[in-house]
């Protein structure tokens, strides 16, 4: 997700597990930790505490290396996954917008306007005609 897979293919194959430079160890658990929650998880806190190092060095990692910010990360996650979803299913923009938990589907529609420039339906209609 954050690291051209080749890349980092090429950087693991240098390294044992547990010689991994620190900052890509923290990068991999974060690239985990937000595949998996993303939608229940949205602060900050819960990532740097489960990666056990502070927000402020998780944070600076995250911008040193992959140029975002954890919150820029974690608001990416969330538009990928709806980008999926509108794409690959026919679940309404009710159902997305509540299973990635906005609190309701005018939020989610705003959001998703303010990210792409057009409202999930258009986005949906623009990818079916492709």
């Amino acid at each position: 997700m954050f690291l051209d897979s080749q890349i980092e293919a090429l950087i693991i194959s240098h390294f044992d597990e547990t010689e991994l430079p620190s900052d890509l160890r923290v990068i991999q658990k974060l690239e985990q930790l937000l595949k998996g929650h993303f939608k229940t998880h949205k602060k900050l806190e819960f990532y740097s505490e489960s990666i056990g190092v502070s927000l402020r060095r998780l944070n600076a990692i995250c911008i040193n290396h992959l140029q975002k910010s954890l919150y820029e990360l974690i608001q990416e996650q969330r538009l990928n996954e709806s980008l999926k979803l509108l794409k690959f299913t026919e679940l309404s923009v009710k159902e997305i917008a509540y299973y990635l938990e906005f609190s309701g589907p005018p939020y989610f529609v705003r959001y998703f306007k303010k990210k792409t420039g057009q409202t999930p339906r258009q986005y949906r209609i623009k990818t079916k005609e492709l």
